[in-house]
């Protein structure tokens, strides 16, 4: 069956892409990076031709008031006309479990304004609800940081697994469409401010998470329960705990690895070949198409460009593991391709490095290492 995923390159969608290969389907990425603009309708009657279903996982670039609630109404509007056009029997949409109790927020009412458009809309449908993902914490406490305070409200928090999320909306795409709203969340509730603390104590990071209920999440104050869900919600298998630890691990840098097969040449450096001594700790440099960081004598290598609006990366802050694209401010991690804060949605490509005496190599993948040769 056919399956188009849109923003099918970003994290829950890429995740749901390889899910559903994995199962036999035609899944396809959806996504202005692959010539598909839900806001233009560039490439979307060629992409919808032939499936049955569409999920969308997209987001909006911006998340100012105005232009999240025209991204919104105008991407959904667009795709439920292609939709019809093009025969598609199943529209499946990622939402957030609590939009329509917090008014105030601007983000929260484009979200109820898309499900709205969605339940009047003429194609059969089912809009997955799910709480915030574990992979955005990191980001949550970046976005509620004053001087070296993290301040949030001490409310129920209940967040869940990208990847349970992913498995989620891969049953709901290939069941039949219910017609209904679902929820689905992370197996255990947490206070909100203790569960970005014990984040921010598994990164080394000295930042103090202070407890404030006046504090804003998505522009608004939150009450007890405002963003977890109702007791009927389908909840995903990981604990954050067992996330935690697997993610902490992940994030340590990579120790770069000796060439063993084939000598470098010092005299004669390839594209993508670089001088170790030129590249001090906490700086970067750019190799071929990639960018190489030292992350306390670590060697870490990403593709050059931001994901957002293809950034030069290279010249960008770089804080421990993170660095901030001087286009835009998104941050990733460079050891991960993690995005760590927006606007960018979708993750860097990572590169092993090697290193031979004072010389290093960056193993991009078949395309760049023959471009280099």
């Amino acid at each position: 069956m056919k399956i188009v995923v849109i923003g099918g390159t970003g994290l829950i969608g890429s995740k749901l892409v390889t899910t559903l290969s994995a199962l036999g389907h035609e899944a396809v990425a959806a996504a202005p990076n692959t010539g598909v603009n839900t806001l233009t309708g560039e490439g979307m009657a060629e992409v919808l031709k032939g499936a049955k279903v569409v999920v969308d996982v997209s987001n909006s670039p911006s998340f100012e008031d105005a232009a999240v609630l025209d991204f919104f109404q105008t991407s959904t509007r667009n795709l439920l006309s292609y939709e019809a056009a093009a025969g598609v029997g199943h529209h499946v949409a990622l939402s957030i479990v609590g939009s329509e109790r917090l008014p105030q927020s601007g983000y929260l009412r484009a979200k109820v304004a898309q499900e709205k458009l969605i339940k009047e809309g003429p194609i059969p449908y089912t809009i997955v609800r799910a709480t915030q993902f574990f992979e955005f914490t990191k980001r949550i406490a970046d976005e509620a940081t004053v001087g070296n305070s993290v301040c949030l409200p001490p409310v129920l928090f209940q967040p869940i697994a990208a990847d349970d999320v992913a498995s989620a909306l891969c049953k709901v795409a290939t069941s039949s469409p219910l017609n209904v709203t679902i929820e689905i969340a992370g197996p255990k509730a947490f206070r909100f401010d203790e569960l970005i603390r014990q984040r921010l104590s598994a990164l080394n990071d000295s930042r103090e998470v202070v407890a404030d209920p006046h504090a804003r999440y998505f522009g608004t104050e939150l009450s007890e329960r405002s963003i977890v869900p109702g007791d009927t919600a389908q909840l995903g298998e990981t604990r954050f705990e067992d996330w935690l630890s697997h993610s902490t691990s992940q994030a340590q840098p990579p120790t770069p690895q000796a060439a063993t097969a084939v000598s470098i040449n010092p005299a004669a450096l390839k594209e993508n070949e670089f001088r170790a001594n030129e590249l001090p700790p906490g700086s970067a440099l750019l190799v071929g198409e990639a960018v190489v960081f030292n992350v306390g004598g670590s060697l870490c290598a990403t593709q050059a460009k931001c994901t957002h609006r293809q950034g030069d990366l290279s010249p960008g802050k770089l804080d421990g593991s993170t660095v901030t694209c001087p286009l835009h401010g998104s941050q990733f991690n460079v050891c991960t391709g993690e995005v760590l804060r927006g606007p960018a949605q979708d993750p860097l490509k990572t590169y092993r490095v090697i290193v031979d005496g004072d010389i290093g190599r960056v193993e991009a993948d078949a395309a760049a290492v023959a471009k280099a040769n």
